[in-house]
C-alpha cells in the first residue's frame, strides 16, 4: 500500500509505551495504520479492570469505525511499544480510498474480516444461550417428570422434546443436536434402557455445568 511521502511526513504521529491512543466511549474522528510498534485493543470489564481483545501489529489497521460510523470509540486503544502511527483523518480517509486501490482493497479486507468476526461471536452467544436454555428445561423437566434413580433422573428424550417444543419455543431438529452436545461432552449420559432416555442430575441452575 503505497501513500505520498509527504502525507506520509505529516500525518506521522509517535507513541510512546503504555500511551493511550484512544479511550473507549471518547468521540474520534482518525483511523490508524501501524507503522512500528504495538498496539492492545483493551475492552473495560469493570471501574478498574479490563481486557485485551486483540493485539496488532505493523500493518494493522484500527479506528476505522469512528470515521465510518461516526460512533463513540468502542475500546481503548493503549501502545505497548513505542509505536508509530499513520493517522488518517475522515478527509484523508476518502481521498486515500479514491486515489489509493491498494488502500481501499486492504479496508474491504479489514471490514468483511470484522464482520465474519462479528457473526462469529454473535453466533456463539446465540449457541450458548439455547444451550443453557435448553439445559435450564432438562433440568426442571427431570425433576417434574423425570424418573428418580441412584445415577440421576431418567427422562425420555421423545417425552422431553415435545415438552420442550411447547414450552420453550424450539424445533425438535435443534433440541436433538444439543443433547447430542450435551451427551458429547458427558453433561448427561444414556440410561441403561438405552439411547431412549438419558440420566440427568436434577442440579439448580440455568447455565450449564463446569466439566
Amino acid at each position: 500500500m503505497k501513500i505520498e511521502k509527504s502525507t506520509f511526513e505529516k500525518h506521522l504521529r509517535f507513541f510512546d509505551t503504555d500511551q493511550v491512543i484512544f479511550r473507549e466511549n471518547e468521540e474520534g474522528n482518525e483511523m490508524f495504520i501501524i507503522v512500528e510498534g504495538q498496539v492492545e485493543i483493551r475492552k473495560a470489564t469493570g471501574p478498574s479492570s479490563n481486557k485485551t481483545l486483540t493485539v496488532l501489529h505493523k500493518g494493522d489497521m484500527f479506528g476505522e469505525m469512528a470515521i465510518i460510523e461516526k460512533m463513540p470509540r468502542s475500546a481503548t486503544a493503549v501502545a505497548v511499544l513505542p509505536t508509530r502511527l499513520l493517522v488518517l483523518n475522515e478527509k484523508l480517509y476518502e481521498s486515500t480510498m479514491t486515489s489509493n486501490p491498494d488502500f481501499a482493497r486492504k479496508m474491504n479486507k479489514v471490514l468483511s474480516e470484522r464482520i465474519r468476526r462479528a457473526d462469529s461471536i454473535i453466533q456463539n452467544i446465540m449457541t450458548t444461550n439455547r444451550q443453557n436454555q435448553l439445559w435450564a428445561g432438562l433440568v426442571e423437566f427431570a425433576k417434574e417428570s423425570g424418573v428418580v434413580t441412584f445415577k440421576g433422573n431418567r427422562v425420555s428424550i421423545t417425552e422431553f422434546t415435545s415438552w420442550a417444543v411447547a414450552h420453550l419455543g424450539m424445533n425438535d431438529k435443534d433440541i436433538q443436536a444439543i443433547i447430542a452436545q450435551f451427551l458429547k461432552r458427558g453433561v448427561v449420559t444414556y440410561s441403561a434402557r438405552g439411547k431412549e432416555e438419558i440420566l440427568v442430575e436434577p442440579k439448580e441452575g440455568k447455565t450449564l455445568p463446569e466439566l
